[in-house]
């Protein structure tokens, strides 16, 4: 099983499973105009790693970071349902490490996230991230 990499586009944000590192990272601006078309390979993807890293019990711990830039409602929508994935699969005994990025000065973003890990009921790790952050990337 490969990782999954998709660049990043004007619209579309950069997305690393990295299923070396059981990382999941979802990098910068999503604003797809069709997001559960362009979304559908990570749900794949997912449901994949789940069939052959996680029955298996070859993963115990995934990470999953998110430090979008900005995204609109349908994005949302679609991190729902990832989200509820990762809950699932968080059922199944692997530890599910969520971290949510953030501009301090972004006080929306960081409420979004904090609605989300209410909603799905998963803890998140708040992380700010200054502007030297963004350059090193």
């Amino acid at each position: 099983m490969n990782s999954l990499k998709i660049e990043a586009t004007t619209f579309t944000p950069e997305i690393n499973f990295d299923i070396d590192n059981n990382t999941l990272s979802f990098l910068k601006v999503s604003k797809p105009a069709n997001a559960v078309e362009f979304y559908k390979p990570v749900f794949e993807f997912i449901d994949l790693f789940e069939k052959e890293k996680i029955k298996s019990k070859i993963v115990n711990e995934l990470i999953i970071n998110i430090r979008f830039d900005y995204f609109n409602t349908a994005t949302a929508k679609i991190m729902y349902e990832l989200l509820a994935k990762f809950k699932r699969i968080k059922k199944q005994g692997v530890g599910i490490v969520v971290n949510w990025f953030y501009h301090p000065e972004d006080e929306d973003l960081l409420e979004e996230g904090e609605i989300m890990a209410e909603a799905i009921e998963l803890k998140f790790n708040y992380i700010p991230i200054s502007d030297e952050d963004e350059i090193k990337e």
